[in-house]
Parts: structure tokens; C-alpha cells; sequence
């Protein structure tokens, strides 16, 4: 089988002949282990890219502070400036503009032809609502602008939506196998507004957005950080087939029994706060053997997600790869 075959068969929840891998190699990975990595990476590779030694990030005098603490402020398209404290951690906004201005085609057919070739390719729309407007206007007065449900945030996020759709278009043009959304609609333990709220303010958002790519008959991922459980059936409507949770926040068994039964699939992302940070190799052995057991990705519908944040030790990113590799 393919790398190719496998990863859509595990999209489409189908059976393969080996557990599905994406490998995401996230530069602050590099950046704590070097070269090693790549290493690492080379010898068990993953099946929807190819891979490609990374370089390994060198950081400039002036992004640290006197006590040589990392600290970093960036200004992004958007006239956000972020504050980052922790190198390839998100950080916070700093200042808090209303600019959606803009347009940002890209055009990248050529390269998903290629890649087409021998592996799934997928494109990232970038378009969230909570994560977006939060930065450009605070999270306090999102939730309340929200809930008041005024022209003015209604306008917002009827422009946010315009200013994604055309890369919608582009990513469907150029013949991707499937869009990937994300946005946190979680906290630890419960959504971050009701259910009502959610389906008048964000769902038609979300909606409208992924609407051309149900009807191209795309492939539609959703990531969200946050206990989302009562989320998944209404994703499922408006077109979403797979879902990369945040899997420590539910129970393991029923969440399976949940995807089976909305017919979604799910990229398994091993514990990063806990068992890789903190746990022991073989903690990250069973953590991941228990996911195969309980997830049963050669029979579709299950593949694992592999990236490298920062805190984990090195022997816990070995452990993880390696026994992924050997399913």
C-alpha cells in the first residue's frame, strides 16, 4: 500500500494495511533536539508528506531578554502584535487592532499536482473565528460582543468569512484532497458558550465556508482544542469527517463509540501536556498502545499525529515514533 492509499483509506475509514502517520515538524522540536530529530524522522517516516530534513532554528541575540529568557514581540498581518514568551508557543496579543483587510491568494496548484502523485495533500484554510477575533479585539469583549449579537460583530464575522472563502476556492481549484479548519471552541471542560450561541454565531460562519467543499465532494478536518463533545454532531452536518480533538479531555472508549457513530474519523494526537512532557518512555509505549487498541486505526477511520512540542524529552519523542512505527 501506498502512502498515499494509506492516508486517504484512513481518511475514508477504511482498512490499511498499517496504521496511518502525519508528521507535523514543528521548529521549536529542532530547535530543543537538533539534528537528531531529523534523524529520527528519516527512519520512520510518515505518510502524508514527504519528508525533508529540517533545518534547525538559530534564534538571534535580540529576541532574548537581559536574563537571557526568550521574549518576542510580532507584529502579523493582521496589525496583531504578539507577545511571545516561549519559543513555538503560541503567544498573547499585545495590542488589539480591527483589520481585515486584505487578500491573500495563494497559488500553489503545481505543487499539489506534484504531490499528488505519491501522497494525500492537504491544505490548511487558516480560518478560525474565536482564535482570530480574540487576537483582534481581546477575548473578554469577543464573548461579550458575542452575546449581545450586534450589527457590528455580526458584520465582523460575516467579512472574516468573506476574507476566507476564496482560499476555499483556491484550495478546491487546485485539487486538494482535503481542507483542514481549525479553531478552540473548548475549555478543559465545557464549551466556551452555550450551544445556542455557538449555532447563531459561529456555525453559519463555519457553515457557508465549508459548503463548496461538501458539495466538491472534498474531504473536510476540523481541529479544536477544549471538551467539544456536544460540538461533534453539529460539525458533522454542515460536512466535517474528521476531527484532530484534544483526546486526554474525553473518555476514550466513548469517544470512539461517538465517531463510529457520526461516521468521523480522528487523528490521534498522544497526551502532550502530560504524558509526553512528564511521563516516562514506557508510559508513552502504553499510552500508545492502548490508542491502537482502542482506536483500531488499520481498521480506517484512525491515524496518528505526531509533533514535537516543546518540554518533550527526547527518549519520549523516540519512544512515541518508534512504537507508532511498529503497530
Amino acid at each position: 500500500m501506498t502512502h498515499r492509499e494509506r492516508a486517504v483509506r484512513a481518511l475514508g475509514r477504511k482498512p490499511v494495511d498499517k496504521p496511518a502517520v502525519e508528521f507535523y515538524y514543528s521548529p521549536v522540536g529542532y530547535y530543543e533536539h537538533g539534528e537528531k530529530l531529523n534523524d529520527l524522522y528519516e527512519r520512520c517516516p510518515g505518510d502524508f508528506a514527504p519528508f525533508a530534513r529540517q533545518p534547525v532554528p538559530v534564534l538571534p541575540p535580540e529576541v532574548f531578554d537581559a536574563d537571557g529568557r526568550y521574549h518576542e514581540f510580532v507584529e502579523d498581518a493582521w496589525g496583531v502584535l504578539w507577545e511571545y514568551r516561549v519559543y513555538g508557543i503560541m503567544g498573547h496579543a499585545a495590542r488589539y487592532p480591527i483589520n481585515s483587510d486584505g487578500d491573500a491568494y495563494t497559488r500553489y496548484a503545481a505543487g499539489i499536482a506534484a504531490q499528488k502523485k505519491d501522497w494525500i495533500t492537504r491544505q490548511g484554510i487558516g480560518f478560525s473565528v474565536i482564535e482570530r477575533l480574540s487576537g483582534l479585539m481581546g477575548f473578554d469583549n469577543l464573548l461579550i460582543a458575542l452575546a449581545d449579537d450586534g450589527p457590528e460583530i455580526n458584520s465582523l464575522l460575516d467579512r472574516l468569512a468573506d476574507y476566507y472563502l476564496p482560499h476555499v476556492h483556491a484550495a478546491i481549484h487546485a485539487g486538494a484532497d482535503y481542507l483542514s479548519f481549525g479553531d478552540d471552541f473548548g475549555t478543559q471542560e465545557n464549551l466556551i458558550m452555550s450551544l445556542d450561541l455557538f449555532r447563531h454565531a459561529i456555525l453559519p460562519r463555519c457553515a457557508r465556508l465549508m459548503a463548496r467543499a461538501k458539495e466538491a465532494g472534498d474531504h473536510i478536518h476540523s481541529h479544536t482544542c477544549g471538551q467539544v463533545g456536544a460540538l461533534l454532531p453539529l460539525l458533522r452536518e454542515i460536512g466535517v469527517r474528521s476531527i484532530w480533538p484534544q483526546l486526554p479531555l474525553y473518555d476514550m472508549r466513548e469517544f470512539k463509540y461517538t465517531l463510529d457513530s457520526l461516521g468521523m474519523s480522528i487523528a490521534l494526537h498522544t497526551d502532550r501536556a502530560n504524558t509526553m512532557t512528564h511521563g516516562t518512555s514506557q508510559e508513552v509505549r502504553e499510552l500508545v498502545g492502548l490508542e491502537n487498541e482502542i482506536f483500531k486505526p488499520r481498521d480506517g477511520g484512525a491515524w496518528f499525529y505526531i509533533e514535537c512540542d516543546t518540554g518533550f524529552p527526547f527518549e519520549n519523542v523516540r519512544a512515541l515514533v518508534e512504537s507508532v512505527n511498529n503497530l
